[in-house]
């Protein structure tokens, strides 16, 4: 049987993975434990005799059961649950990796991991590449970077085939709304589509850069590297970044509102205030965006308003 398995399958970026490889494999394992989403609402469409779903902890989960050729990783809590329960997050992130890696390593598996822009810290220039340092001041880049060292080992050890992607700040249809850096765009959508037109800054507007990947444009990432299988790393980011200001101004031309904008005092540590990634490396075997802000802030700001149509 031709069959894969994603690690923290109900969540967002994997409902809209699971679409894109529907027509690849005989059957789709979904592996989640649904600390992250709390319910099935990105899942609930799709064919249950294709796909699979397993409400489980992938730190203790038996691997063995399953008969897989090939394991997309992108199970994760979040950045800023990590750093309320940092034993969670780091049985979740560090020994669930582990299971993982060692799992596919042992018995042949490819294996892709959904990394992440947090391995940077305090990045010394723009944009940052995938040779830069990796420095992670969370538990949560932390854990990704270790799980991303374990692969390289067991790569020398054991042979393992694996690529990896750090994303970096992913938006979009089905996006969570409590993201480290996204939720001020589910947030903002979310206050405009109930009549609301103010937003609340905190920190300098001018000063903090978003480097926001649409959702699709990350999945079509996914793809492009899981066809060289080459034991890379690659960024996924747009290379431009926007700031505050001028979200809020694409947001207000897209939507056709005008917004006040308020301003608070940051308070927020766990977060950088400027991250912009290069992408030669992914842009080298056929990878370029696909969305621009506007486009991704429209069919953002459509879903939402599904969403509250259906309350």
């Amino acid at each position: 049987m031709n069959n894969a398995i994603i690690t923290g399958g109900a969540g967002f970026v994997a409902s809209h993975l699971a679409e894109a490889i529907e027509d690849k494999y005989d059957k789709i394992y979904l592996i989640d434990n649904l600390v992250r989403t709390e319910s099935l609402r990105n899942i609930e469409h799709l064919s249950k005799h294709k796909f699979i779903f397993i409400e489980a902890d992938i730190s203790k989960f038996d691997f063995n059961t399953i008969d897989a050729s090939v394991v997309y990783h992108l199970a994760a809590t979040r950045i800023n649950r990590c750093a309320k329960y940092p034993d969670e997050g780091h049985t979740f992130l560090a020994d669930g990796g582990f299971n993982v890696v060692k799992h596919c390593a042992e018995n042949g598996l490819k294996l892709f991991f959904s990394s992440t822009a947090s391995v940077y810290n305090n990045p010394k220039k723009f944009p940052i590449e995938e040779t830069d340092p990796c420095e992670p001041h969370t538990i949560y880049g932390a854990a990704k970077y270790y799980t991303e060292s374990l692969m390289r080992s067991f790569a020398k050890t054991h042979g393992l085939k694996y690529s990896i992607c750090r994303f970096f700040s992913v938006y979009g249809v089905r996006m969570d709304c409590e993201g480290a850096y996204t939720e001020i765009i589910f947030n903002w959508l979310n206050a405009i589509n109930r009549g609301e037109r103010k937003v609340t800054v905190f920190g300098n507007p001018n000063e903090k850069v978003l480097d926001l990947v649409y959702v699709k444009d990350i999945v079509n990432a996914i793809l492009k590297v899981t066809e060289v299988w080459d034991n890379e790393v690659y960024n996924v980011s747009t290379e431009q970044g926007v700031t505050i200001t001028d979200l809020i101004k694409t947001i207000s031309e897209t939507l056709n509102v005008n917004l006040e904008v308020e301003t608070k005092p940051e308070n927020r540590t766990d977060i950088e205030k400027k991250r912009v990634g290069s992408v030669e490396r992914l842009r080298g075997i056929g990878w370029e965006p696909i969305y621009d802000l506007s486009k991704g802030i429209k069919e953002t700001y459509e879903w939402i308003n599904y969403l509250n149509g259906q309350k």
